[in-house]
């Protein structure tokens, strides 16, 4: 790839800013970033998000762990 535009660096081709100045990179390709492979676009999600339902759990017990509370505490006695 020839040198960055702004500061004549030596630049990978790779890459879509200049490490040492910043500037974005002009590149020639025509294709967007934007558009994906048919196979990736089209790949379903096989995978759960562990984090994702650790969460979910983790509030729902937090939830039934205030209402227990509040009607220990505030309930009749």
């Amino acid at each position: 790839m020839p040198p960055c535009s702004s500061c004549s660096a030596e630049l990978a081709q790779d890459w879509k800013f200049c490490i040492y100045c910043g500037s974005a990179l002009v590149t020639t390709a025509a294709v967007p970033g934007a558009i994906r492979p048919e196979d990736a676009a089209a790949a379903p999600r096989t995978r759960l998000d562990v984090p994702l339902l650790i969460g979910i759990v983790l509030g729902v017990a937090g939830a039934a762990l205030l209402v227990y509370m509040g009607i220990l505490f505030f309930g009749p006695h």
